[in-house]
C-alpha cells in the first residue's frame, strides 16, 4: 500500500525505503485565484492563505503545497512571514498526513532562523533557492533532520544538500523524490493543466 504524503516526505528525508515521489506544484497564485482573493490580500491574511491552499489541495490533488515562495518574503517581510507561519500551523492540523507543506525560501541573512520558524510551525520540508552558504546549509541540514523534515536546494550548488527535481509544467515526466514545477506556476494557469502535471510526474 502506498504511503501517505507526509510519511513519504519523512522517508525521503531519511533517504530510506526505495523510490518515493512527492509532486508539489509551486502554485501559490492558483490558490489565490481559486480563493478569489487579490494577491496582496491573500498573502496578508492567514485565514485566506490557509483556506486557499486547502482549496488548491482539494482541486488539484497534489502531494503538497508551498506555504511561501522566495518572492513572497522580499516585500513586507515580517507581516507576510507571520501570515505564512500562522497558515502553516492551521494547515498542519487540517491536512494531517495527507499533504506535505513546503517553505520555498530565497537567500538572506536570517535564513537559518526563518527555516527554524517554519519547521516549528509544521512544514515537512524546506527548499532553498540560490547560493546557500555552506555553514548555513550544514545547520539547516541538521535542524531539518531533527524535525524529520526534508531539506533541498533548487538548482546546482555547492551546499551539499540534495537538489529537488524541477519538471516543466507544460512537459511533465515521471520522476521520483521531491518534484517541483520548474518555477512558479504562472498567473492565469488553469486547474486542469496543474492536475495533468501531477499525474504526469507520478506516471
Amino acid at each position: 500500500m502506498s504511503l501517505a504524503p507526509r510519511p513519504r516526505a519523512q522517508a525521503i528525508a531519511a533517504r530510506r525505503g526505495g523510490r518515493h515521489t512527492l509532486a508539489v506544484p509551486l502554485a501559490l497564485r492558483l490558490a489565490a485565484k481559486i480563493a478569489e482573493r487579490p494577491w496582496e490580500a491573500f498573502l496578508s491574511d492567514p485565514t485566506q492563505l490557509a483556506n486557499g491552499l486547502g482549496d488548491l489541495l482539494d482541486a488539484v490533488r497534489p502531494d503538497g503545497v508551498p506555504v511561501t515562495l522566495p518572492g513572497v518574503l522580499t516585500e513586507d517581510r515580517e507581516a507576510r512571514l507571520g501570515t505564512a507561519l500562522e497558515a502553516t500551523r492551521r494547515l498542519r492540523v487540517t491536512v494531517g498526513d495527507n499533504a506535505v507543506l513546503l517553505a520555498v525560501l530565497g537567500p538572506g541573512p536570517e535564513l537559518v532562523d526563518t527555516v527554524r520558524a517554519f519547521l516549528d510551525a509544521g512544514v515537512d520540508g524546506v527548499v532553498l533557492e540560490g547560493d546557500v552558504d555552506a555553514a548555513d546549509a550544514r545547520t539547516i541540514g541538521n535542524v531539518t533532520r531533527f524535525h524529520r523534515a526534508m531539506a533541498h536546494v533548487l538548482g546546482a550548488g555547492s551546499s551539499g544538500l540534495p537538489g529537488a527535481e524541477a519538471v516543466p509544467l507544460e512537459a511533465p515526466v515521471v520522476k521520483s523524490g521531491l518534484v517541483l514545477t520548474d518555477g512558479e506556476v504562472p498567473d492565469g494557469t488553469g486547474v486542469p493543466m496543474v492536475q495533468d502535471w501531477v499525474t504526469g510526474v507520478h506516471g
